[in-house]
């Protein structure tokens, strides 16, 4: 039984329809009209295209020439600022760099279309792939290429290769004889000139130093080879996987502890292209929607706060290193010696004088010095006499075992008849005398006068008449003696001081080196000094040097900076267990707060094994786990410094002299409540 064909009408309607949600109010076809792109948009913070009603537009899946943002956003503003300014410094002459080629066309670098559809890795190969051949690279010495691989090796979009060797190939080798090779084969072990470089070709990505001096696998087949391939394709699979799952996360490490363990930190021009070259990278990807997953696009459009971040921070990390410790550290170092480990230096020998050792006069020490140089010159004589013996014996030995007769000159002259065998054995034909030998105006002539020198007249030597009239070679008073050697200023630098920034100052009588902390602290807050004229003056001290008003002097003189503890900073890598916690050196004075370990680590209470050092002062125990520092720089050193980046250090504490004195019925002073400010011994 067959259905009845559906008449015209019944295909045109779609009875019911659905019904009409409360609010809204469906325009007809007839009644539609056109609003068009928005070209300036009251809210045009977003950078999203939006149309005359405001409502943000679709994007095609089909790639145009076309697609391009139309609404006036702040980012085409700011890159229509970017462009005029380049523009101008074009016009200039000025050299631009690799960044600013490459912001010119950037938003024109469209690739793909990406399949949804395809697995993600699958994409992230493509896409790299599609960024390095959209734009042209700039030449292999400014390091971008590296730097690239760098970052392929870490995410898995480069491999590995293993090393191996082959133990079925060398036992092949050994049961060969050298009666089996053939002149072919004799041939190819010949040195032969290695074959010249392929032009064009990128050279090899430098490996992880983590594999540097690894042995290499013993393997005994193909297949063994096969799976040592195989392994590395799964491990490389499976770091593209962890970057896709967390690429804000994978991006941190990249940019902080891969970077230093690869040596890429020590290059200025490397802390600035690394996040230059990710920013390019990750914006190519969210341009050209190839993960277009909410799961993968928001973790790269938040990885991109983390390069923004690295951008300004990289490279104030060299900044800061070559400007701390500055003059005031070592000032503080010239007055209170070495604090930090390392490096000490000697106390002057002091020579043990009797008091009844007299004076010696000047001639007396005149001779017995000059009977020293006579005996350090004999001594040294005899030494070398001895060596030239030993060295001549040594040889005779030599010639002897080689069955060479050794004739000395004494011996010859002694015995005739050797002297004889001599003179038969030369050569008629040769003239033992030298031409030179027989010019009569050198050395004595044939009647044994002696002749002249230069002339065939016997003119008196310096004569006027041979070598023109003498001069007077000695240099007079104003004349610098060109072949005097020059002298030697072995006066080492003068200290440096804190008179420079505080005049006559009471600090070596009011203040003294307190605890001495080793560890990674971050920046918490800083601070330049106050302006000369809004400071407050310093208190009077009345009865003598006051710490109140040396303190006061200070802050008014330096910038500070607060510095958090940081102790999980380094737990997951666990690449600088020197600095997994803080430590306190010997040269530490004042209570400390917590237990003391090996090596000075402080541990809680709680949770150390050694003694708890806990003073009773009046100077507060510091607290390395938990209390701030307060630390003094020089005004030049704010401009290079950000909240939230970590420095590592040796921190000594400026305590108060009057905290280590006892000063027992003595009226006791009012206790400070600012904590104690500290300076920076160095850099660790």
């Amino acid at each position: 039984m067959s259905a009845e064909p559906l008449s015209i009408d019944d295909r045109l309607t779609f009875p019911p329809f659905p019904t009409v949600p409360p609010g809204v109010t469906i325009i007809p076809f007839k009644d539609f009209k056109e609003r068009g792109i928005q070209m300036f948009a009251a809210d045009a913070g977003d950078d999203v295209e939006r149309d005359g009603l405001g409502i943000p537009t679709v994007e095609l899946r089909v790639k145009h020439n076309t697609d391009s943002c139309k609404t006036e956003t702040k980012r085409k503003r700011r890159v229509a600022k970017a462009k005029q300014a380049r523009a101008a410094a074009a016009a200039s002459g000025v050299r631009r760099e690799w960044w600013e080629v490459w912001a010119d066309t950037e938003d024109s670098k469209m690739s793909g279309p990406y399949n949804p559809q395809v697995q993600a890795i699958d994409r992230l190969y493509e896409a790299a792939t599609d960024f390095r051949k959209s734009r042209t690279w700039p030449p292999g010495g400014t390091g971008i290429s590296s730097c690239w691989d760098q970052f392929r090796l870490f995410v898995g979009l480069l491999a590995n290769t293993p090393v191996w060797t082959r133990k079925d190939k060398e036992e092949e080798a050994d049961q060969g004889s050298d009666s089996d090779i053939d002149g072919d084969d004799e041939a190819a072990f010949e040195d032969k000139p290695a074959p010249p470089p392929v032009s064009g070709k990128r050279p090899r990505a430098r490996p992880p130093y983590a594999l540097y001096g690894t042995e290499p696998v013993p393997v005994t087949s193909d297949e063994e080879v096969r799976a040592l391939l195989a392994n590395e394709a799964n491990r490389r699979e499976e770091q593209v996987v962890e970057f896709l799952n967390d690429p804000e996360h994978k991006m941190r490490v990249f940019l902080s502890s891969y970077i230093r363990q690869q040596g890429l930190i020590w290059t200025d021009k490397n802390l600035v292209t690394i996040p230059r070259l990710l920013d390019f990278f990750v914006r190519f990807l969210l341009r050209n929607r190839v993960f277009p997953e909410p799961e993968f696009e928001r973790p790269f459009t938040r990885s991109l706060d983390v390069i923004a971040l690295a951008q300004k921070e990289l490279i104030l990390t060299s900044k800061i290193a070559k400007q701390l410790p500055d003059d005031f550290a070592r000032a503080c170092k010239s007055l209170w010696g070495q604090r930090a480990e390392g490096y000490k230096p000697l106390a002057g020998i002091v020579l043990d004088v009797q008091p009844d050792d007299k004076p010696e006069e000047d001639g007396e020490r005149d001779a017995k010095r000059a009977k020293l140089d006579a005996e350090d010159e004999a001594r040294v004589k005899d030494e070398d006499i001895d060596d030239v013996k030993i060295a001549v014996d040594q040889f005779e030995e030599e010639l002897k075992a080689s069955n060479v007769e050794v004739l000395k000159v004494d011996d010859i002259l002694k015995d005739a008849k050797k002297l004889e065998a001599i003179r038969d054995n030369l050569n008629p034909d040769i003239d033992t005398v030298p031409a030179w030998a027989k010019d009569e105006s050198w050395g004595p002539s044939a009647t044994g006068e002696a002749a002249d020198w230069g002339s065939s007249t016997n003119t008196a030597w310096g004569d006027d008449s041979v070598w023109g009239p003498t001069a007077d070679t000695t240099n007079s008073a104003d004349e610098p003696d060109f072949w005097a050697p020059a002298p030697i200023d072995w006066t080492p630098p003068p200290p440096v001081t804190h008179f420079r920034w505080l005049g006559p100052t009471a600090l070596p009588l009011t203040h003294t080196p307190g605890a001495v902390e080793v560890s990674m602290r971050r920046i918490k807050a800083f601070s330049a000094p106050p302006a000369p004229g809004t400071a407050p003056k310093s208190p009077l001290a009345p009865n003598g040097p006051d710490a109140d008003a040396v303190d006061a002097e200070l802050e008014h003189q330096f910038a500070t900076i607060v510095l958090a503890p940081w102790l999980d900073w380094d737990r997951a890598q666990g690449e600088m267990p020197h600095l997994a916690t803080p430590r306190i050196l010997d040269t530490s004075r004042g209570p400390i707060r917590g237990v003391i370990g090996p090596e000075g680590r402080v541990e809680p209470e709680e949770n150390g094994n050694g003694e708890a050092v806990v003073e009773d002062g009046k100077l507060k125990p510091h607290d390395p786990l938990n209390d701030d520092i307060t630390l003094l720089v020089e005004p030049e050193a704010v401009p290079l410094l950000s909240v939230g980046l970590g420095l590592a250090g040796t921190w000594v504490q400026i305590a108060r002299e009057q905290d280590f004195v006892d000063d027992a019925g003595k009226k006791k002073k009012k206790k400070a409540k600012k904590p104690p400010l500290s300076y920076l011994n160095n850099m660790v």
